[in-house]
């Protein structure tokens, strides 16, 4: 297998687990009952990659894949090479990561810790370590993250042929149902849908809508893993337990694609986590950068930082303005707009 098909492979994967499509050009199809390899064949299209659980190695139109995908603390070996632990939330803060690690959210235990952990580090600047590492794959990302999802990009077919919305979501239909047909009643579905045959699928749509800034915390999950291990321990990031103007917990945090400020020691930097260079600053510009990222207003953000920083609020803006103007030079987008 060459490095692009294992690469695919695990772009593939990686799209069934989170429900995010883009990481394919096409669908994942995930095929729990070989007996439906022909019909996931009649859904699949030429960038479509259908996984089949104790499928065919000999058939080189599908990647079989070994073990269980609904048992924490099993493995999934997906085409003999990309191996995968499955782990339950709740059981993350206990273990090692020692290889890829899907955590699934699925009980409402497991969901109170999520939404726990993600209040305790907005409060206080503690993350969950494991969730850090790179080895992570939080499960149904894409409902997490409120990604706006336009067109279906995983079929999960179980065992006995029905078709939920991924693989604990909404059932859309039954093996032999046209592709049409299935694609319009998935994407008619809430988001919360995603997790309806393990979780009340309201409660979790409310418990997102409730906290706007999860989309955030889990871009700041992200972007600890470009912190070297030896860095971590005086790393803190702005907009988790730590504010350089006074915005409290209740106030906005910035969009998730936003760079973040982060403070090592008495040193600021800018993080961007699209590229992920980093940028030292002084401490009014991380202030100014803070506000007007938090706030997205130039005029709120100078009014809210010229106390803080001593200065007027006109002085404030035109600095404010000067900041922005200086990173847009440099292809960085404060506020994440783009």
């Amino acid at each position: 297998m060459t490095l692009n098909e294992q690469q695919t492979i695990a772009a593939a994967v990686d799209q069934w687990i989170t429900g995010i499509p883009g990481r394919i050009p096409g669908q994942t199809i995930f095929v729990e009952n070989p007996e439906h390899v022909p019909y996931a064949h009649e859904l699949a299209d030429e960038e479509s990659i259908v996984l089949v659980l104790n499928g065919d190695d000999g058939d080189d139109k599908v990647i079989a894949v070994a073990g269980t995908f609904d048992v924490s603390g099993e493995e999934l070996l997906v085409g003999g090479q990309l191996s995968l632990e499955i782990q339950d939330y709740l059981a993350i803060p206990f273990i090692s990561l020692v290889g890829v690690t899907v955590v699934r959210i699925t009980t409402d235990d497991d969901w109170r810790a999520f939404f726990d952990d993600a209040t305790e580090a907005r409060r206080s600047g503690h993350f969950v370590r494991q969730l850090t590492e790179v080895n992570a794959v939080l499960a149904e990302r894409g409902l997490l993250a409120g990604e706006r999802i336009h067109r279906l990009a995983r079929l999960h077919i179980a065992a006995d042929g029905t078709i939920p919305s991924g693989p604990y979501g909404a059932k859309i239909g039954r093996a032999g149902d046209p592709m049409h047909d299935l694609q319009s009643k998935a994407l008619a579905l809430p988001p919360g849908s995603a997790v309806a045959s393990v979780a009340g699928a309201l409660d979790v749509r409310e418990s997102l809508a409730n906290r706007p800034w999860i989309p955030r915390y889990l871009a700041a999950l992200d972007a600890w893993k470009f912190i070297p291990r030896d860095d971590r321990p005086d790393t803190r990031f702005v907009g988790f337990g730590l504010s350089l103007y006074g915005a409290t917990i209740n106030d906005d945090l910035p969009s998730p694609s936003a760079p973040f400020i982060i403070q090592q020691g008495i040193q600021f930097k800018l993080l961007d986590t699209r590229t992920g260079r980093l940028f030292k600053l002084g401490p009014d510009a991380a202030t100014v950068i803070e506000a007007v990222s938090n706030l997205r207003d130039l005029k709120a953000a100078a009014a809210a930082v010229a106390i803080p920083l001593g200065v007027s609020k006109e002085l404030a803006e035109s600095s404010a303005q000067a900041v922005i103007d200086e990173f847009a030079q440099l292809g960085i987008d404060i506020l994440g707009t783009r």
